[in-house]
This record gives C-alpha cells, sequence and structure tokens, in this order.
C-alpha cells in the first residue's frame, strides 16, 4: 500500500514541477498555471503525509507471535484469564497452530485448554468445543494488541505481564 501511496505521490510531484517550470504564453495562464501548481502540490504532500502515516501495527510485523500473551474476557467470563502460546514445529505456510490456556472467570471451567490456529498476522480461529462452544470462532488482532471476535463483537483485552 505505501508503495502505491509513494508512487501517486512522485507523480503528482512531476506533474507540479512540469506545471511550474513551463513558460505561460500570456499573463493570465501563468496565474492559471501557478494557482493549480500550488493547488496540486498541496495534494500531492498530502498524499505523502498519509502514506507515511498509514503504517501497519506493530504486531502486524511478527505474525503470528503478536497473539501471544495473556488476556482477560470482562465481557463473558469476568476474572478469568486466557494465554495464547505457539505450538513448536506447528506452522505450515500462513498457519501456525497454537492453544489457549485459560479459565478462572465467573461462569467457566477453572481451568481448560482450547486448540487454535493463527493465520497471517491478524486472523485467529478458536475451537471452543472444549467448552461447549463453536468449533470456528474467528477473531482479529487490533492495532492495541487486543483481540476482537467478529461473531458477536466481544473483545479480550491484552494484560500487562
Amino acid at each position: 500500500m505505501n508503495l502505491i501511496f509513494t508512487l501517486i505521490s512522485a507523480l503528482c510531484l512531476m506533474h507540479v514541477q512540469s506545471l511550474a517550470f513551463t513558460s505561460p504564453k500570456n499573463n493570465k495562464s501563468s496565474i492559471v498555471d501557478r494557482r493549480n501548481a500550488i493547488v496540486q502540490g498541496v495534494a500531492a504532500t498530502t498524499v505523502a503525509l498519509i502514506s507515511s502515516s498509514t503504517t501497519a501495527p506493530a504486531q502486524a510485523s511478527q505474525g503470528a507471535e503478536a497473539f501471544v500473551g495473556t488476556f482477560s474476557d470482562p465481557i463473558n467470563h469476568p476474572g478469568g484469564k486466557r494465554t495464547i502460546r505457539l505450538l513448536d514445529d506447528k506452522k505450515v505456510g500462513d498457519y501456525q497452530l497454537a492453544e489457549i490456556l485459560g479459565g478462572g472467570g465467573r461462569g467457566e471451567p477453572q481451568s481448560y485448554v482450547l486448540p487454535a490456529v493463527i493465520t497471517g498476522d491478524r486472523t485467529i480461529i478458536i475451537d471452543f468445543s472444549p467448552k461447549g462452544g463453536p468449533k470456528d470462532f474467528a477473531g482479529v488482532l487490533d492495532t492495541g494488541g487486543d483481540i476482537k471476535f467478529l461473531r458477536d463483537g466481544n473483545r479480550w483485552p491484552r494484560l500487562k505481564e
């Protein structure tokens, strides 16, 4: 995405330079050409600023490791914790097997283990069937490092360790 913004910025700047350095045919067109050059220069600068501010979150560059950590579930099971860990040597392409060690919250077992798969660097699919839930519950990692579940809108905030 940054490459596209950089290319657009470069094209805008080249166009602005061509407008700014062409010789006018009469005085009135000189004013219009300079005005267009200024407007397009501002547009190119805006595109460049947008492209530099739309960087991916730090978690995205970490891959599946971005999910590793301890989370809470204050909406559905207050007081409980969920710790996500990656399973060694269980990675194929973009898929990394993981497990969630959890429990201790209101309305849930004291401890349990849930299988999961992390796809890419932003999505986790958890099998809640050991707890009587769905086997394919998808969540995404947000920019703050929390997990938001798509099906019900629940959020697991990351706990500071």
